[in-house]
């Protein structure tokens, strides 16, 4: 179904990426549900419609949306497909690479009305995101290579040109397997093991150290170099995942990450 009622009042979201973009753009009253994984407190007063990936449509249709939002995957071609006989429409984003995540953005912004918002507020996380970039180049000279972790068994990590990667090179990082053009593929322990990567970057545990602990009673990871030697860099999950306003705040954290393990 088209969206041809511009700008909208009642939104509800299945991508956490697009909840923050509102947050942001100070839109985030448009919202009427939320996530299981919205954990801001502008939030905290919103119904949940669970995970995000396979919400009720019963209970999106119940809350009475002028758009639903979603993920390009299948489970929103079903929710758009459920949503049909209630009239509502269903936009999909996919979240690749940064050009991917400012279309988002910009859409947001018309969505809302705030166009102007939406430029600004990408103008500013562009200056952010080089001068983190300018500044962790000139601190540690020469990107040193990493693996990234979306999952361990089998292991799993983004591929050349996704936005994790730019991030990466934000960290002045180089990721180990930047030569795969799939975006998120899964790679053999015997191919990170042949690749040897200076550091691992995977989401944060509990506390600084608990994932390390972890990749050292795994076998096959605990036999790399970088865990051997405790060169694991851990940053929030909920920085870790999301193609949002948090980008600069994730590449920062990636950089102390670094400074910490280096003893600055």
């Amino acid at each position: 179904m088209a969206l041809t009622n511009l700008p909208v009042h009642r939104i509800v979201s299945t991508m956490q990426s697009a909840n923050e973009w509102l947050l942001a753009l100070g839109a985030a009253d448009r919202l009427v549900a939320r996530t299981d994984f919205d954990r801001q407190p502008e939030f905290a007063h919103l119904p949940s419609i669970g995970g995000g990936l396979d919400p009720s449509p019963e209970a999106v249709a119940a809350l009475h949306p002028d758009v639903v939002i979603g993920w390009q995957i299948r489970a929103s071609v079903d929710l758009q497909t459920a949503l049909q006989p209630f009239h509502i429409p269903v936009l999909s984003f996919e979240t690749t690479d940064t050009a991917d995540a400012f279309r988002q953005l910009a859409r947001m912004g018309a969505l809302v009305g705030r166009q102007p918002q939406a430029d600004s507020i990408a103008r500013s996380l562009r200056g952010e995101l080089a001068a983190i970039h300018a500044d962790a180049c000139r601190e540690f000279s020469a990107p040193e290579t990493v693996f990234l972790v979306l999952w361990t068994e089998p292991p799993q990590t983004a591929g050349g040109g996704t936005w994790m990667t730019t991030l990466l090179e934000t960290a002045c990082l180089k990721n180990v397997f930047e030569d795969e053009q799939i975006p998120w593929p899964t790679i053999g322990m015997e191919s990170i093991t042949a690749r040897q990567p200076r550091y691992i970057l995977t989401s944060r545990g509990d506390t600084i150290g608990k994932r390390l602990a972890e990749f050292r009673a795994k076998p096959g990871w605990r036999d790399l170099e970088a865990i051997k030697a405790g060169r694991v860099i851990e940053i929030p999950g909920d920085l870790f995942a999301r193609a949002g306003p948090t980008l600069p705040a994730a590449a920062r954290a990636i950089v102390a990450e670094r400074r910490r393990l280096a003893g600055r």
